[in-house]
């Protein structure tokens, strides 16, 4: 008896270990944003577009990547899910406001993935808009795409607006895994005005097959299973 109650207590140290090493993304984030801020708000300003996104890939890369997202709450249309700590599959998270309007090829790309992939994983699209902006939008969106949203105005959920909008900024995608881990980080593919429907679709389903094939290489699944092009309506 002494025995297995020994080894019950050595099995819940190891745990509480585990998860004693887990850095939440909000802690890293706190460490870094200041001097990341303060760096791209120089590079705009000298206008080195490039510099500036570079910084923000070294702060994903060298701080981001591998920290575990908070439990961030949020509202649900038409779904039940209202917080990270729900997400119980590997979840392709992105944000979007009604005021950034996406390219004509950007929402049917994400709608053909989430058909494509939705089995394996989650795609939810967080809006920064009130309920009734978002009953309206949502009707763009597959049926696979979880829509939820956070109504600044509302003074709920604002770790939430803190975390995944005022700090870096509109028009991301984050990749989680099942555990939580953040396996990375990205800016959306811009509006582009210059070019065509088929152009912004074929942009876009490259962009996502980047997402999808991180969340295929953190479950151990060959890569080769990804469709070399999904650029077909």
């Amino acid at each position: 008896m002494q025995k297995f109650l020994l080894l019950i207590l050595l099995f819940s140290n190891i745990i509480w270990a585990q998860e004693e090493d887990k850095v939440l993304f909000s802690e890293a984030l706190s460490l870094n944003i200041k001097k990341y801020n303060a760096q791209a708000d120089e590079a705009f300003e000298e206008n080195r577009v490039e510099y500036a996104k570079a910084l923000f890939d070294s702060l994903v890369k060298n701080n981001l990547q591998g920290t575990y997202l908070d439990n961030l709450n949020f509202e649900g249309y038409k779904t039940d899910l209202e917080s990270t700590s729900e997400f119980t599959k590997p979840t392709i998270l992105l944000t979007y406001t009604s005021w950034c309007i996406p390219s004509d090829g950007e929402i049917p790309a994400l709608n053909k993935l989430a058909r494509e992939y939705g089995d394996l994983m989650d795609f939810v699209v967080l809006f920064w808009d009130n309920k009734y902006v978002v009953r309206e939008k949502s009707k763009l969106f597959d049926k696979n795409v979880k829509v939820v949203y956070v109504d600044e105005t509302q003074n709920r959920h604002m770790q939430t607006v803190k975390l995944l909008k005022h700090s870096l900024g509109l028009s991301l995608s984050f990749v989680i895994a099942a555990d939580k881990q953040i396996l990375d980080i990205n800016r959306r593919p811009p509006n582009s005005l210059n070019i065509s429907r088929e152009e912004s679709f074929a942009s876009n389903i490259s962009f996502i097959s980047e997402q999808v094939a991180a969340i295929y290489l953190d479950l151990n699944l060959n890569i080769n299973d990804l469709p070399e092009s999904l650029v077909t309506f």
